[in-house]
């Protein structure tokens, strides 16, 4: 466990914890990681608060990532919410990240509403880490974000994660701030095709890319890849009445292949 827990604290941040909200949902994984122009499920109380506005219904979403890369000590849970009661749409976000020697617990509420063609929305986040034999901290970080309709079935998204710049501990370590910008185009009922570029301070720009195509109303494929770290994805979609199952595999280049499943009510 010592090995596994020097491993974990010698991983970029970039990479895994350092609260990196964009790891949650097997959908958004599926399809590289690119879904800040998505406007489709609670999830996106994580990646741009915006789009929770087209939520026409209530929606729940369980997820799990056991071991990634072959590592239970980078285990992620999640829980997200969205429901629209006439007057926007509230959503609710719970994320559990680590081990027993080192956890991060994010726990976010968000708000959005939508105008004829522009929807915005915002979310807060509390975030705390806990490390054993150094104790804990916690810190409260803001997330906002817009989603604009534009012509010819395509979306433009822009979210900013920690605008408010938080840190966290006596250090006042700064929890990174990330800045994204997609776009989405969805010609038909059965495909969409997303485009993002990420920004984090202290690194270089990150792109990703992916498609999802229902074959059936009951089975979709998806497929995606991101740069930086280099990684490539892919996944399938199953719904069954209210229910959809999400499954995506992701393969980086250097440490080997992560498996991630989402369960939603709709």
């Amino acid at each position: 466990m010592r090995f596994a827990f020097c491993v974990l604290m010698l991983l970029p941040i970039r990479l895994f914890g350092g609260f990196e909200q964009g790891s949650m949902g097997a959908r958004p994984a599926a399809m590289g990681g690119a879904y800040v122009a998505s406007g489709e499920d609670a999830w996106l109380v994580f990646f741009n608060p915006a789009g929770l506005a087209y939520n026409a219904s209530f929606n729940a979403s369980v997820f799990s990532s056991a071991a990634p890369y072959g590592l239970t000590e980078l285990s992620t849970t999640g829980l997200a919410v969205s429901v629209q009661p006439g007057f926007g749409t509230f959503g609710a976000g719970i994320r559990r990240y680590g081990f027993s020697l080192y956890r991060e617990l994010s726990c976010g509420i968000s708000y959005a509403r939508s105008t004829e063609a522009l929807a915005f929305g915002f979310t807060f986040n509390y975030q705390g880490v806990s490390i054993e034999n150094y104790g804990s901290a916690a810190t409260l970080g803001v997330d906002v974000g817009i989603l604009v309709s534009l012509p010819d079935h395509l979306r433009w998204g822009m979210a900013i994660l920690n605008v408010n710049a938080p840190t966290i501990g006596s250090s006042r370590e700064p929890l990174p701030r990330r800045f994204s910008t997609g776009l989405s185009f969805q010609p038909g009922n059965r495909c969409a095709f997303f485009c993002d570029f990420n920004k984090d301070p202290g690194f270089g720009p990150n792109l990703r890319g992916g498609f999802e195509f229902w074959i059936v109303d009951a089975f979709a494929l998806r497929a995606g890849m991101s740069d930086d770290p280099s990684e490539i994805s892919g996944g399938i979609g199953l719904r069954w009445e209210k229910f959809e199952l999400d499954y995506a595999y992701v393969s980086h280049s250097d440490l080997g292949g992560s498996h991630l499943a989402t369960l939603t009510f709709r």
